[in-house]
């Protein structure tokens, strides 16, 4: 699936006599960044430029020229275009923690994520004292827009995937997630309070081995933590972890998500698909496209997230900005969006960037194959997920066909069992391209441009039955006569029911309650037990 080289423009306002939601899901108004901002919850300190008068938000610089008159671009633009990186800073007094072990626990992970550095290096820049780049307002002009924004009462599902997702348009979606219990449950002290024992992913060493903390040490980093890029709490194990699952019931995939298509191969041969974050300030993630092709949501419950992203037709090497990082310079993700993001405008003025703050309650969709880097700029709590559905299947199966054959082939093998109608779409794109996969090749062929990671983690002899798969997300792709999997399979244990076991599948992608509990199950249970025959130790006992 081919992606629009400019952003859609927003719908017109509705006249005023519609209502907010026409029930054929009419589009509403998106409303530009700066005007959310402005008018939104007022945290201090971040802003994003003046109003201007379209309800957009502009800076007094004039109208950038076109690629190749950098200089003359220089002279108008705002003083963040010409913002130079700082020199290493004087030495800070050494972090003192509240627990005695978090130290040396740090000073692991930190050895074990960074060999170029030492643990001790960490904050060498000093941006633990600059408040002014996390407070820095973001300046809209002809070249950085606002990302788009909505409400999500002025939307429905059927807007959104016609309107937002089939387009590739990146939005921040308003007031999505207000009633989850993961608002109020999801504070440092609260995930503490729960959690204190529990090892979570904290960071990768250079051969990709999990470093993991336990919580209570690391709620003490992040409340003493003066680093300029801080260890990041990313945990992918939300399903296979017991201890850590209790975090999917504090939270629902958004109803405009409604699409996992990847639920077609089995939880153990799937790429990875939902991390549970905890980011830092001054933390972040440099700029990257998501694997496979994937769209994306990010939810926030608590904290600021800065974003940028840049459309899939920019290049590469001019959006990560590695040309303009000077002798002695990092480039995390705060020096990015201090000072390499400046000097990428200021070198490409007719470079069109899309800037935004994410709020707490706010989701954000990054469409596949979006240019996307983020800053924390407060202790940040969120959650996301990627996936695959009808407005981006042909953009993943081209890039799954040849980036992770394995999961390809097992992939395409249940499409074959379970969803006739989109195997048949897999097969048409095959055909077109003149694409062989592996199983259609001579033994030992490989494809000329195929990465190391198309012959990892999953296995051809998966077992894949129907129990083994989840129907959530699957609605548009497999036939209703075919929805019998996962626990729905589970139907030759008899007619009386079972209280208080896992009903659903492992890797649901709509997190809920996991069986049937509380006093109408204790109550049912009770009755059962009344009604079975009674032991022959139970029959004495009562005669005594």
């Amino acid at each position: 699936m081919g992606f629009h080289d400019e952003l859609v423009e927003a719908p017109p306002l509705p006249p005023a006599s519609e209502s907010a939601v026409a029930p054929s899901g009419a589009p509403p108004a998106l409303r530009s960044g700066s005007k959310a901002l402005a008018s939104g919850s007022g945290e201090a300190g971040y802003s994003a430029g003046t109003s201007s008068p379209d309800g957009g938000s502009a800076s007094t610089a004039a109208p950038s020229p076109g690629r190749g008159a950098a200089s003359s671009a220089s002279a108008s633009r705002s003083p963040e275009a010409s913002r130079e990186a700082p020199t290493a800073a004087p030495r800070r007094p050494q972090v003192k923690y509240d627990r005695r072990r978090t130290a040396g626990e740090v000073h692991r992970c930190k050895k074990g994520k960074r060999s170029d550095i030492k643990p001790s290096e960490w904050d060498k820049f000093g941006y633990a004292g600059k408040e002014e780049v996390l407070q820095r307002p973001i300046e809209y002009d002809s070249q950085t827009v606002p990302i788009p924004r909505v409400k999500r009462k002025d939307i429905t599902p059927e807007w959104f995937l016609e309107e937002v997702a089939k387009k590739a348009q990146p939005i921040i979606v308003e007031d999505c997630c207000g009633d989850w219990p993961a608002m109020d449950r999801w504070n440092i002290d609260a995930l503490e309070e729960r959690f204190r024992q529990i090892a979570f992913k904290v960071a990768k060493d250079d051969k990709g081995k999990k470093l993991r903390m336990k919580f209570k040490y690391f709620a003490d980093y992040i409340r003493h933590q003066q680093d300029d890029n801080p260890l990041y709490l990313f945990e992918t194990n939300m399903d296979d972890n017991g201890y850590i699952r209790p975090l999917m019931d504090d939270y629902e995939v958004p109803d405009i998500f409604p699409h996992d298509w990847f639920s077609l191969v089995n939880q153990d041969s799937r790429p990875p698909f939902r991390w549970f974050c905890i980011g830092p300030k001054r933390s972040g993630t440099t700029v990257h496209i998501d694997p496979l092709g994937t769209a994306a949501w990010n939810a926030v419950t608590h904290g600021v997230k800065r974003w940028v992203l840049f459309e899939p037709k920019e290049d590469k090497r001019i959006v990560k900005g590695k040309d303009f990082l000077q002798k002695g310079e990092d480039d995390e993700a705060i020096m990015y969006f201090d000072f390499v993001l400046p000097r990428i405008k200021r070198a490409h003025p007719d470079l069109k960037v899309y800037e935004g703050l994410q709020k707490p309650g706010e989701v954000i969709f990054v469409p596949g194959d979006w240019w996307h880097a983020v800053l924390n700029l407060e202790d940040t709590v969120a959650v996301t997920q990627n996936y695959c559905g009808p407005d981006n299947f042909d953009l993943v199966w081209s890039k799954t066909r040849r980036e992770r054959e394995k999961v390809a082939y097992l992939w395409i093998r249940n499409m074959r069992r379970y969803a006739p109608e989109l195997y048949q779409r897999a097969l048409d794109m095959n055909k077109r391209d003149g694409f062989k996969m592996r199983h259609e090749r001579p033994v030992g062929e490989r494809l000329s441009d195929a990465s190391s990671s198309s012959s990892e983690s999953s296995s051809d002899s998966s077992s894949d039955e129907e129990a083994d798969l989840d129907p959530t997300g699957l609605e548009a792709a497999v036939p209703e006569s075919a929805k019998k999997l996962g626990a729905a399979r589970f139907t030759r244990q008899g007619k009386h029911p079972v209280f208080c076991l896992v009903t659903s599948a492992r890797n649901s992608t709509l997190p809920g309650p996991r069986g049937t509990s509380g006093p109408a199950a204790d109550a049912a249970s009770a009755q059962l037990l009344r009604k079975r025959p009674r032991s022959d130790e139970e029959v004495l006992s009562s005669r005594r």
